[in-house]
This record gives C-alpha cells, sequence and structure tokens, in this order.
C-alpha cells in the first residue's frame, strides 16, 4: 500500500498524535508499505528539533511539510493549526502527485491540513480522533452545535474509515455527529519504555524522584503538581519533583514554583530521546491533568514499570485501574499529595502497581497497534474496490 498521513502534529513537536504518527509510519514502513507525513513546518523550515535533530524515519523525503505552524489556545491547552499561502491548492497538488492508496487523516475535524485533505482527496480516506472535550469547550460546543450538518456531511461523511483513541473521543463526539468508529487506542514502544531502561546518574544520589511530563499549559496541572509537591515535602523532605516538558507558557508556569521549593523542583525543559531514562529514574509518576482522552504519558509509565498518581478524568479512567496507580479528585492537591506520599512510604505497594502497569502496557505495543490500522486500511479497500462503504 502506499500511505499517506495527515497532520497537524510532527516532530519536532512533542506529544501523543506526533508519537502515534511516527511509530505507526516506521512500522509500515518496516511491513512494505510506502508511507509519506504531511505535515506542517515549525520554527521556519521544520528540519530541526531539540537539540538540533529531529526524531524521524529516514530518508528524510518521506515528510512533506507545507506551510507554517502556528498556535492556538482551545480546549485548556494551546493547539496548532497550518497557514499559508494558496495552502488548499498546495495540499491537492501533492495528494494528486502522490497518488496514495489511502490517506489516513489525523484529528480529522481540525484546521487547517485535515479538514483541507478530506475535501480534496479522491482515494480512500480513514481519520482518527484523538480529542476529548467537554461542554465547558466554548468553541467546540458552539461550532459544532452551528455547524454540525456541515461538519457531517463535508468531513466526517467523507472518511471511508474511522478511528477513535478511546471511548471518551466517541462520547465527545456523538453529541453533535453520527459517528460509527473502531476504538484502535495508542501504543507504547515496549523495549524502549522498559523497566530495564537505564536511569540518569544525576538523580541517583537516595532521594525519591517524583517525575511530571507534559507541556506546561494549563491543561496539564502544573499548578497543582506544584502545591502538592509542597505538601508532600513538608511530610517527606528526602523527595525531589523532576519536571520534563514546556511550552509557550513556560516562563508563566516556572514562576509558580515557591522559593522554597526550587532547589528540589528540576526543571529541565523538552526530552525526546531520553524520556524512557527519566520514568527510569522515577520513583512516582504524575500527571494532574484536567482533560485527556487516552493518556499517552500514563502508558510510558507503566510500560516503564512504574507506579502512577493521576487525576481522575474521563480517558485516563479507562486505561489507569487500581492495580497500576491512584486516580484523585480533579483540583484537590492534598489528595493528590497524599497518594503520593502512600507510594513513597510503601515502596513495596509501589513495586506492585508497576509490575501490573508493565504487564498491562504489553497489550498496547505499536507492533499490536499498527495491526490492528493495517487490516483496517485492507477492510477500508476492499470494500471501496467493490463499490461499499463500511456500516
Amino acid at each position: 500500500m502506499k500511505v499517506g498521513i495527515v497532520t497537524e502534529y510532527y516532530y519536532p513537536l512533542l506529544g501523543g498524535i506526533s508519537e502515534h504518527v511516527h511509530n505507526t509510519a516506521l512500522r509500515l514502513r518496516q511491513r512494505g508499505h510506502s508511507v509519506k507525513i504531511i505535515t506542517s513546518n515549525l520554527n521556519g523550515n521544520g528540519k530541526t528539533g531539540h537539540n538540533g535533530t529531529v526524531h524521524q524515519f529516514e530518508p528524510a523525503t518521506d515528510i512533506i511539510r507545507i506551510g507554517r505552524s502556528t498556535s492556538i489556545f482551545t480546549n485548556g491547552s494551546l493547539a496548532r493549526i497550518t497557514l499559508g499561502r494558496n495552502l488548499f491548492a498546495k495540499l491537492r497538488n501533492v495528494l494528486e502527485s502522490e497518488k496514495f492508496d489511502i490517506l489516513h487523516v489525523h484529528s480529522p475535524l481540525v484546521p487547517t491540513l485535515p479538514m483541507f485533505a478530506l475535501r480534496v482527496a479522491e482515494c480512500a480516506t480513514v481519520g482518527t480522533f484523538h480529542t476529548y472535550f467537554d461542554k465547558k469547550c466554548i468553541p467546540a460546543t458552539i461550532g459544532y452545535t452551528l455547524l454540525g450538518a456541515q461538519t457531517q456531511r463535508l468531513l466526517i461523511d467523507k472518511l471511508d474509515g474511522q478511528i477513535a483513541v478511546s471511548q471518551s473521543c466517541i462520547d465527545a463526539l456523538t453529541p453533535f455527529f453520527k459517528v460509527n468508529a473502531r476504538i484502535i487506542p495508542n501504543g507504547i514502544d515496549t523495549s524502549e519504555f522498559s523497566p530495564e531502561s537505564p536511569g540518569l546518574p544525576r538523580f541517583d544520589d537516595g532521594k525519591k524522584n517524583i517525575l511530571f511530563l507534559g507541556r506546561l499549559d494549563p491543561r496539564n496541572g502544573f499548578a497543582l503538581m506544584t502545591q502538592a509537591f509542597g505538601l508532600i515535602k513538608a511530610k517527606y523532605p528526602n523527595v525531589r519533583l523532576i519536571i520534563v516538558g514546556d511550552g509557550p507558557l513556560g516562563t508563566y508556569y516556572r514562576r509558580l514554583v515557591p522559593e522554597h521549593l526550587q532547589d528540589d523542583v528540576h526543571l529541565v525543559g523538552p526530552v525526546l530521546k531520553e524520556r524512557n531514562r527519566y520514568y527510569a529514574s522515577c520513583d512516582v509518576f504524575c500527571s494532574p491533568v484536567a482533560t485527556a482522552s487516552f493518556g499517552m504519558t500514563l502508558l510510558e509509565a507503566m510500560s516503564s514499570g512504574k507506579p502512577i498518581v493521576a487525576t481522575d478524568n474521563t480517558g485516563y479512567r479507562e486505561l489507569l485501574g487500581r492495580k497500576e496507580g491512584f486516580l484523585t479528585p480533579p483540583h484537590n492537591a492534598r489528595a493528590f499529595a497524599d497518594a503520593v506520599l502512600r507510594l513513597l512510604t510503601d515502596p513495596a505497594l509501589g513495586e506492585e502497581m508497576g509490575k501490573n502497569g508493565r504487564q498491562k502496557a504489553l497489550g498496547f505495543s505499536w507492533d499490536l497497534v499498527t495491526e490492528s490500522i493495517t487490516r483496517f486500511y485492507e477492510e477500508i479497500l476492499s470494500r471501496r474496490s467493490c463499490g461499499k462503504r463500511l456500516p
């Protein structure tokens, strides 16, 4: 098969969609399929990432970049859209020249590349829904209420196949649209994120390590994390908090760290290639995220054999059970701190949860996820060749 993947998110942008696109594309290529990623330029040309490198498969011609990525604030976080002159025409020219057998569009209701791709695609199309939102997300609820019929006709009905990474994504869309999505979750590289991964020597000094990994934006709960850490530190002094991540609001969030905690709060910035070593170095992984559709970082921590404390939200609830960690009430720093303290003071419990998480994560390997996606592609192409669509 010749597969095109359209996405607003790809390296050097970090996040769940970038991980999904890269890992499935890599494994599709390993299976003998031709794959090209269509995305936007970041920081001018998109050729450099953190530490001057882009984490991608070779050759570089397998990535087609058009337009320029820019950030917008929505759903409690910073999202990305692509802008540029003649963007629609450029994307149409790419699709006409590449002649893909199937076009896989990530977040198909999101402007601009995903929407444009569905408008001009003539080959078979499949879309993966990644986002959960609730009624508090005003742009989505108003937009989908006012434009639901047009969105259904022009975008959703254009799809030959629909995928959702979790039931929560489907639940968010069904009040507005007729959705018939197959759940194929995000995955994990279980060999990279492993209990056997080496830790980082600078954090191996006898102190307990709490890890927070994610963009520094309102949705990801950095403020709650710092509040909880203050409570943890008061009862368990021999502990540090490691913060991996950054974002346009990074300067603001760094200022939230109280002066008396700064010696034990390590803000290391964005990390890609050594992310597994940060998981390996921690005793507890924390994710106080308010809204999530799945939880890639939870899966990374589980695959690394680490116990988890996270806030209770729709997406996390689908993945994290009581055997792998604790889910605490949202916006409750005291409950979050108490759960972390329980794991710090009961290493045997943390070890048991870590083992359970590792076992569950093995069922989410990228190889299994890619196999499910490949079978779905084949089903779509078979039905399309017979003039049928998926029911």
